[in-house]
């Protein structure tokens, strides 16, 4: 039977507490890593009620006509808003920078704001006056169509 010296020890024990540090990072990291999406989410989630709190009671009105409403300065203000938050989510999206479920769930939030005539009226004036890049300008005439 082979007894190891003292030295063999000492390598021994170090490369176990090695592998167990490698471990500890690797179950760490993981924890950061869900943290980070959950701030993230949390951040996005705040500035888009934020957002919606302006928007004018009747939004959601199938007879919804934004142009002569009193309050269209500040409901194409907060229209852009949404729609920077659209561009940013997107990018992160299509930079591989958002986890797919968290993409889903935006976009399906996407989808049913732009199934809604205030959103397709705002998106038509904002595209015109703004560069957001045809990808993304693309993507938003998909849900435009849908």
């Amino acid at each position: 039977m082979y007894v190891l010296n003292t030295a063999e020890w000492i390598s021994l024990v170090s490369a176990l507490a090695t592998v167990g540090g490698v471990g500890v990072v690797w179950y760490q990291t993981g924890n950061i890593s869900k943290q980070l999406k959950l701030q993230n989410f949390s951040d996005y989630t705040k500035r888009y009620q934020e957002i919606i709190l302006h928007f004018p009671e009747d939004i959601n009105n199938p007879q919804f006509v934004l142009t002569g409403r009193k309050d269209y300065n500040i409901t194409m203000r907060y229209m852009r808003a949404y729609f920077d938050i659209c561009y940013e989510e997107w990018y992160l999206h299509s930079h591989n920078l958002l986890d797919d479920e968290t993409w889903t769930a935006w976009q399906s939030g996407m989808k049913t704001a732009f199934s809604k005539p205030a959103f397709k009226q705002a998106w038509e004036i904002v595209r015109k006056d703004s560069q957001f890049g045809s990808k993304f300008e693309n993507f938003m005439a998909g849900l435009v169509d849908a």
